[in-house]
């Protein structure tokens, strides 16, 4: 990606792809949280009460991608995919994050996402807020780049 930036970059430009998706707008997006379990041992083969940890094994957390509902179900449909058990649900997904230009300073990709979860925001008479549409994706693999 051109150019590296020195400083902090706002959280409101990005851009989602989603792969196989036509209209990927998204007006909000989660990062997941990357964890590495700890694993503690026992040191000196059991006789001594002192203990070390090691890294275990790595797991994430959903990504999280919202937006405002449409007319358009391909967001539906790609979680019936996954309900369904359709082995071509699995998509690579790339979050790019812009600085104030529109240019990419960060990417983070997910290979072989799936939406896990599929909701929409409460209907409500008392509000002019529009109705949310947002999935959770589960994946197997998380890389960021520059």
């Amino acid at each position: 990606m051109p150019g590296t930036v020195h400083g902090p970059v706002a959280a409101s430009s990005f851009l989602v792809e989603v792969g196989g998706l036509a209209s990927a707008f998204f007006s909000r997006v989660e990062l997941p949280e990357a964890v590495v379990t700890e694993v503690t041992h026992r040191s000196g083969g059991g006789l001594s009460p002192a203990s070390h940890l090691e890294p275990g094994t790595s797991h994430h957390s959903h990504l999280v991608l919202s937006r405002s509902l449409t007319a358009d179900l391909e967001l539906w449909n790609w979680w019936k995919q996954a309900r369904d058990g359709d082995i071509g649900m699995h998509r690579e997904v790339v979050v790019r994050l812009l600085d104030g230009a529109g240019e990419p300073v960060m990417a983070w990709r997910f290979r072989g996402a799936f939406p896990a979860v599929h909701r929409l925001s409460p209907l409500d008479t008392t509000t002019r807020a529009p109705v949310m549409e947002t999935v959770e994706l589960a994946f197997d693999t998380m890389d960021a780049e520059t």
